[in-house]
């Protein structure tokens, strides 16, 4: 993605270098069940990648998101799926503040280069309803164990945030005034679906000190929201406005603007978390300690009634380990053993219980399972969009 504004000027210079021009602009190039894909919307579909600095062979990738657009558009329409204008306009919002621009500026830049606006919106809008069908289609299937949140963890894994830019409008509720002001929040939510703008609307009713800015607050970490008001705010995609929440003695409307997931800068020190079960090196023992455990917690009850020195469980700087654990460790995942190592007589019943930054560091538990769940959506609408493309009607004219 274009980091910079000087960059995108930069990239201007490869204006002219796309494919050779057909005998007329809307000239059909591919035919996607009854859609068309027109010498237009290739050529600016590449230009348009030319300017994202995407990499490999830019016409058949071109080509090739051009024809799965027209897949997720068709499914859209098979499920009901469109973007109001407010959505679009978060969306587009979204996409350019990767550049660190608005919309408008992103836009902008792009036209200068030969990239009409309608290529933008189109692609941010394919973008948009896809992942609100996969939501609806396949989150409610996706299920995160504990377990598998641990092993996450555990392994220093996933480091990236969720990060929110919202909108609220806070309505008292003290006391026996809870009623009432649910009642309050339920005709303003009625008002914003049916077009009220939520600016106006916060100006003129919250009590929250981002009324004179229309509810807008700052971009903060999903995990700073009360977990109520987390849980709600999560379901969001750009542009919808949640149920109301009640929070202490507020009840909350949150409109979701933006969201993105950034990578957390982790110190540098990669910690490890380990333990040591000197057992008999009669080739037998270590196999049973092993059936015996799936945690480093495990190895406690193993270990119980056996002299202290037997079990010793440290967390160091991976710098900092001897040579030898380091070196046995280093092909471990959390959970897993080995006994390559030998201490005056004793098998070393070594088991990596955490690798990772400092726990400080680390992402919290609601930051991990959405995470985990995006990669199994992920992974699911690869599936289905694969599935797609092998039952269309994809010909070349």
């Amino acid at each position: 993605m274009v980091r910079s504004l000087g960059t995108v000027l930069a990239l201007m210079a490869l204006v002219g270098f796309g494919a050779p021009v057909a005998a007329g602009p809307f000239s059909p190039l591919k035919i996607v069940n009854d859609q068309v894909i027109t010498q237009f919307e290739f050529e600016q579909r590449l230009l348009f990648m030319q300017l994202l600095r995407q990499p490999g062979d830019l016409e058949k990738a071109a080509m090739d998101t051009l024809v799965d657009d027209r897949l997720r558009m068709s499914a859209a329409k098979q499920f009901g799926v469109k973007m109001t204008p407010d959505q679009l306009k978060a969306g587009m919002e979204e996409f350019a503040a990767r550049a660190n621009l608005t919309a408008e500026k992103f836009v902008e830049i792009i036209g200068q280069a030969g990239v009409q606006p309608e290529t933008f919106r189109d692609f941010v809008e394919s973008g948009l309803v896809w992942r609100e069908i996969i939501r609806g289609k396949f989150a409610p299937t996706v299920s995160i164990s504990e377990t598998q949140i641990d092993r996450a963890l555990a392994n220093g894994r996933p480091m990236a945030a969720l990060q929110v830019k919202l909108s609220e409008i806070v309505i008292p509720a003290v006391g026996a005034g809870r009623d009432a002001a649910l009642q309050r929040a339920d005709k303003l939510r009625l008002q914003l679906r049916g077009g009220a703008d939520f600016a106006s609307l916060a100006r003129q009713n919250s009590s929250a000190a981002s009324a004179g800015r229309g509810g807008a607050l700052d971009w903060m970490l999903l995990t700073e929201l009360k977990p109520d008001a987390a849980k709600v705010v999560r379901g969001l995609a750009p542009g919808q406005v949640s149920a109301p929440v009640v929070l202490d003695d507020t009840v909350v409307i949150y409109q979701l603007q933006e969201q993105k997931q950034e990578m957390t800068q982790p110190s540098g020190a990669i910690m490890v978390d380990y333990a040591a079960f000197l057992v008999p090196d009669d080739g037998a023992s270590a196999a049973k300690v092993r059936a015996k455990v799936d945690t480093c917690n495990d190895l406690y009850a193993v270990a119980k009634g056996l002299p202290a020195d037997r079990l010793t469980r440290q967390t160091l700087p991976q710098a900092q380990l001897p040579s030898d654990v380091a070196g046995a460790l280093s092909l471990l995942d959390a959970g897993e053993s080995s006994t390559a190592i030998t201490r005056g007589g004793w098998r070393v019943f070594l088991m990596l219980c955490r690798r990772g930054p400092p726990e400080t560091e680390m992402p919290s538990r609601d930051e991990v399972r959405v995470q985990l769940t995006n990669q199994v959506l992920g992974a699911q609408a690869d599936i289905y969009l694969e599935e797609l493309r092998s039952e269309a009607m994809i010909r070349t004219p």
